[in-house]
């Protein structure tokens, strides 16, 4: 078969850090953890399914509530049965699943009113990148955040050439990114370096950039991305979102 949108995937780094105490970000891919998901466009509830009857692992959710404070729910898979949670989410932060699934996991609203989070085999997490960041105080100064992703051609044997990443969607231009200048990599920001600590060697832009290799997404392969989110002083909460893209040649 020849490569198909669905063969590309975004997926998470060793270390996504939850706080700016974490230190020495990044790394290599973790092949259990998604960064792509749907969020919620109002206060409500969701529920979980399975495409195998066999899924009976335990779910935790994390989000915010209304009154934005982080919050979690557990619950136990039942299978192809839903299974309702109960805690109001404002927004989703991330969801764990305790082990892999044997089928297809999907996590929606409640009443299977649209789908927010899908556990592909082999996917054990999802999560937001950028996960509790916040501004600097008004008359404070602007903070500069970084987050280590990647992007993989999940195909066993079509590359995708001509290859490029790009941002087509970025509100405020408060996100830049910077690329590995090889696939496979492994760049961490420095030992005892924190997540407001840019990772050397790196220029960040808006910039629509080649995938390195010549621009040949290899198949199997993961070309490591380098995210910046900077927020001015006093910046308020916001409900946004961005959207990163890999599009490219599929010549087999």
């Amino acid at each position: 078969m020849p490569l198909a949108a669905s063969d590309i995937v975004f997926l998470g780094s060793a270390v996504m850090p939850e706080n700016d105490a974490t230190t020495q970000i990044g790394g290599a891919v973790a092949a259990a953890v998604s960064v792509v998901f749907t969020d919620l466009d109002a206060n409500g509830t969701v529920e979980v399914i399975s495409t195998n009857a066999a899924d009976t692992m335990n779910l935790t959710v994390y989000g915010r509530n209304a009154a934005g404070e982080i919050v979690s729910e557990t619950k136990a898979l039942n299978g192809t049965t839903v299974v309702s949670f109960t805690t109001t989410f404002k927004r989703l932060m991330k969801a764990v699943l305790a082990s892999a699934a044997a089928g297809t996991v999907t996590l929606r609203k409640a009443s299977a009113a649209g789908d927010l989070m899908e556990f592909l085999p082999g996917i054990t997490e999802v999560r937001r990148v950028f996960y509790d960041v916040a501004a600097d105080v008004a008359g404070g100064s602007t903070r500069k955040f970084y987050e280590k992703i990647f992007a993989k051609n999940k195909h066993a044997g079509d590359a995708l050439t001509n290859a490029k990443i790009s941002l087509p969607t970025n509100p405020g231009g408060k996100i830049a990114f910077a690329l590995e200048a090889a696939l496979d990599g492994s760049d961490t920001n420095g030992a005892g370096n924190n997540r407001q600590v840019a990772p050397g060697g790196y220029t960040f832009t808006t910039a629509e950039k080649n995938v390195a290799n010549s621009g040949n997404h290899s198949p199997t392969k993961v070309q490591g991305i380098w995210l910046e989110l900077q927020l001015a002083a006093g910046a308020a909460a916001a409900a946004e979102t961005f959207e990163i893209k890999e599009m490219g040649t599929n010549a087999a």
